[in-house]
């Protein structure tokens, strides 16, 4: 009897043991998290480091803080840094870059939505079309410019601008708004696709039963149709910088932002995917033009507040990722004397881009003295006034006044604009007085960083390329790239 009184309790604590043990093995095991029902994908077209930091005590120094003013995403829990580079080089362009983000494959520079032997791949938005996600995309430049055109399209050539269009027409896109469309170049070797003009890709747009409005609250209030929002929809031309527009201008990035989550909001059930391009950031770093760059870095700041905000509401549902495509400039802060001088930036209220366009109409209209020249670069960037110049730098500047009046005068040619060597060298002689240099006109193979809240936010820190981004948030919702 005895023994089987052992035998019994034995047998008793050995089950207790075991299932002890199954407990604290499932404890350890982490459990899947929500599918996010909500993703907000956030792109800064050439943000690195360098841009966010400066951004940060850009605007510590224009509020006149004590302490550094942190941007919204860089307080996320879940940071982290990634690679870029494209199969051409470690220094990608925005065509392979964003294809990396959106289908989690690297091809060559200039490829669009295809492999480097031009096979078409399946992107993020696919993976959440399928799923019955509504998918919205949204930028402050074209809507078939590089970014955008990588969640939807397929080339190998990124200006085929065309035919991007029609890549478009062909996806499952809901919403997508932007500055305008782009018809800059035809498409990739293709006789169907001769130069056309932006009014005539609007057309073809609406041919295909899509609304494409300039109006952005009838955009956020379209229901049951595909929409469009631009601000152009007869000529190639982009919005304003953010320093350079209205206070009541309607069409920013952050209003487009807006209305893309109302009416993904209205028109989908099941959730959305919504990708953020803040475009014309990309602009001003291959400009090097740094005040005009931190002001972009804060559109999208606000932009990604309009997620947190949404997050509030549906806390258990929300993802928001904070990453870009490549470094843009090879901006460094701090080149002279271990210091950096932000204060002498606050005085600049237009950027490179704007002045240009200020010069040309002061020479169209036959002005030729100096000082009126010298009293807009004061008024515009702060030069003389805010910042004191030295004669030496008045000289370069004089030098540059000269020039403009030449029949063939000298331009800065740019990735996307060309500029006035008066404005260039202000801006320049502007940012070196802020202990900011610039390495490149171009993009550089810096490290791009990684922001993320909500569900499922800490698989990220896995994340060593860009590629894994989309495929984590593919494998969140429940797909597969």
């Amino acid at each position: 009897m005895k023994r089987q009184t052992k035998l019994i309790i034995g047998l008793a604590l050995s089950i207790i043991s075991l299932c002890f043990s199954i407990l604290l093995i499932t404890d350890a095991i982490p459990t899947s998290p929500k599918k996010p029902k909500y993703v907000f994908y956030f792109i800064g077209d050439g943000m690195s480091f360098n841009h966010i930091l400066g951004t940060e005590h850009y605007n510590t120094e224009k509020a006149g803080a004590s302490e550094t003013l942190r941007l919204n995403f860089t307080q996320f829990d879940t940071r982290n840094f990634v690679t870029n580079y494209s199969t051409s080089n470690l220094v990608t362009d925005s065509a392979a870059a964003g294809t990396a983000l959106a289908s989690g494959v690297k091809t060559a520079n200039a490829h669009i939505g295809v492999d480097v032997d031009g096979n078409e791949l399946r992107t993020i938005a696919d993976v959440a079309s399928e799923l019955g996600y509504k998918v919205g995309l949204v930028t402050n430049v074209g809507i078939n410019h590089a970014t955008p055109s990588c969640f939807y399209g397929h080339t190998s050539d990124r200006f085929g601008f065309p035919a991007l269009v029609d890549d478009y027409i062909a996806s499952d896109v809901a919403f997508i708004a932007g500055s305008t469309i782009m018809d800059m170049k035809s498409g990739p070797q293709d006789p169907k696709y001769k130069p056309v003009t932006t009014a005539e890709l609007a057309e073809r747009i609406r041919t295909a039963g899509i609304t494409i409005t300039l109006d952005v609250e009838e955009a956020a209030k379209t229901e049951g149709k595909r929409v469009v929002l631009v601000a152009h929809d007869k000529v190639n031309e982009h919005i304003p910088h953010v320093i350079d527009r209205a206070s009541d201008e309607p069409h920013t990035m952050l209003n487009y932002a807006k209305a893309a989550i109302e009416y993904l909001s209205r028109e989908s059930q099941k959730g959305f995917f919504l990708m953020i391009e803040a475009g014309k950031l990309d602009y001003s770093a291959h400009a090097q033009d740094a005040a005009t760059t931190f002001e972009e870095v804060n559109e999208l700041a606000q932009a990604v507040e309009l997620a947190l905000d949404f997050a509030e509401q549906y806390p258990d549902e929300t993802l928001i990722v904070v990453t870009s495509d490549h470094e843009t400039g090879g901006m460094s802060l701090g080149w002279d004397k271990y210091q950096i001088r932000m204060n002498q930036l606050v005085g600049q209220k237009h950027s490179m881009a704007y002045i240009t366009k200020a010069i040309q109409q002061m020479r169209a209209e036959g002005k030729r003295d100096w000082n009126e020249y010298k009293q807009l670069l004061s008024d515009y960037l702060g030069l003389w006034s805010v910042v004191p110049i030295t004669a030496e730098e008045e000289a370069l500047l004089k030098h540059d006044f000269y020039d403009i009046f030449l029949k063939y005068g000298p331009m800065v040619d740019g990735l996307y604009n060309r500029n006035e060597y008066l404005a260039y060298h202000a801006v320049v002689i502007l940012n070196r007085h802020a202990s900011i240099e610039w390495t490149s006109k171009y993009h550089t193979g810096m490290y791009t960083p990684l922001f993320v809240k909500g569900v499922g936010e800490k698989r990220f820190l896995e994340c060593r390329d860009q590629t894994e981004i989309p495929k984590t948030i593919a494998t969140l919702m429940g797909g597969e790239l």
